[in-house]
């Protein structure tokens, strides 16, 4: 008797569960239904937000003036001293 099987592979079939599951994983945390991972980035982003001169990532340094900012390299413009995060300026570096 020569029988023939017919259907998918059990490597099919796991494989088809595997990405149901992520993309399960995916559905809850981009409706923000997963609550560890909203919290965290909430208060990741609270801390940069506002009126913020030292922010990672890029070179602004707080500085005392326009001089000071040009003594050590930077560039200064107005606008920039109405951070609440410098004492004096923010100096783009």
């Amino acid at each position: 008797m020569d029988r023939k099987a017919q259907g998918m592979s059990l490597n099919m079939i796991v494989v088809a569960v595997i990405v149901l599951i992520i993309l399960v994983v995916l559905v809850l945390v981009f409706t923000g239904k997963v609550k560890f991972f909203g919290s965290k980035t909430t208060e990741t982003s609270a801390q940069f937000s506002g009126n913020k001169c030292l922010v990672p990532g890029t070179n602004n340094e707080c500085g005392y003036g326009k001089e000071d900012c040009e003594s050590r390299g930077g560039s200064y413009d107005e606008n920039y001293e109405k951070y609440d995060d410098c004492g004096g300026v923010c100096c783009l570096m």
